[in-house]
């Protein structure tokens, strides 16, 4: 029967407990539309696993270019060598002693199980089991970890993960308690606490450290809250700015008014918009007043005229026996003065 589906009728734990159970052998894929990762079985136990941006072997090249001091080009060339089998490739490591034993050991058993555990922190996709050949060749040296044993450990993150990333956000920058006097590169994978701890300088922030560092997220988010719990290191918090502060404290001390004080303040407040509109307005009318006085004094002054001119036009009419052309005539005939010309 071919086992595939999706992980939300069919959950990752059991997926592994039925592999598990079968003794199966072959690549279990799980996918959705952003990502794949795998896990490599051999007779039900986990040899290998990996996903879109990390697997065993570009974990191993980080250890080897990080705290060996390897080149990429070194190790490349090597790997071709190898036919790009990673069991031959981990064994030629070995006797070419450029690193221990025990060191390989550990740092595989380690980036297994956090990549394994990683992928069940999915919510969401779908599974399918393929058959695989040769699969020892994806092994490191002869490492295999017990289905049931990464299962338990991977819910136990699962449970923990959510709590751990209220306690420490991305950006969170630690400051060791004392300060580290050991390097970086002079740690190796049989203590991987340490080498976290020697990454903690105040500066760099957790997201940052995670990106530079061969270990998973969850180990170093578990790691620094350990060392957080234990006093080893604290979280930096910026400063309050003494300016910012004294200018919440006078907010603070200033004396609130009651509520009979703001009354009387309104409506004083009130009566001087009273007055001051009262003020505007008697001024108003007695511009207008002045205008309409000043404008009946012109239409008097010019009907006054007007009839003037017309009586000494019959007048001039009645000497001279016709029409005065024009207000001159009247004046050369001395019956307007000039005032009226």
């Amino acid at each position: 029967m071919a086992l595939r589906g999706s992980l939300s009728e069919f959950e990752l734990p059991n997926i592994f407990q039925l592999i598990a159970n079968d003794g199966k052998t072959g690549q279990l894929v799980i996918y959705n539309k952003e990502e794949e990762a795998f896990v490599i079985f051999s007779r039900g136990k986990i040899i290998a696993a990996g996903n879109g941006n990390l697997n065993q072997q570009s974990i191993l090249f980080k250890y080897l270019m990080t705290i060996r001091r390897y080149s990429e080009k070194e190790l490349n060339e090597l790997l071709y060598l190898c036919n790009g089998e990673m069991k031959l490739f981990t064994h030629e490591l070995i006797e070419k002693k450029y690193l221990a034993r025990e060191e390989l050991k550990t740092l595989a058993k380690m980036s297994m199980e956090d990549l394994t555990c990683g992928l069940f922190l999915w919510e969401r996709g779908h599974y399918r089991f393929d058959s695989l050949e040769n699969v020892e060749d994806y092994m490191t040296e002869d490492i295999s970890l017990l289905s049931d044993a990464v299962t338990m450990e991977a819910m136990r993150r699962v449970d923990d993960w959510e709590r751990i990333r209220k306690e420490i956000s991305p950006d969170t920058v630690f400051i060791p308690v004392k300060s580290n006097v050991s390097d970086s590169q002079s740690f190796s994978a049989m203590d991987p606490a340490a080498y976290i701890l020697s990454l903690v300088d105040g500066i760099t922030s957790v997201e940052t450290i995670c990106s530079s560092s061969f270990f998973s997220e969850y180990r170093i988010y578990e790691t620094l809250l350990n060392f957080w719990q234990n006093n080893r290191i604290i979280p930096f918090k910026k400063p309050h700015f003494p300016v910012k502060a004294a200018k919440k404290s006078s907010v603070r001390n200033f004396p609130a008014l009651s509520v009979g004080t703001i009354s009387f303040i309104m409506v004083h407040f009130i009566l001087v918009i009273i007055i001051v509109s009262g003020l505007i307005i008697n001024h108003s009318f007695l511009n207008q007043k002045i205008n309409i006085r000043q404008q009946s004094e012109c239409e008097l002054r010019t009907c006054h005229f007007e009839n003037k001119i017309r009586i000494a036009a019959l007048y001039y009419q009645s000497i001279y026996g016709h029409t005065a052309k024009s207000s001159n005539q009247l004046y050369d005939a001395g019956i307007v003065s000039s005032k009226d010309k």
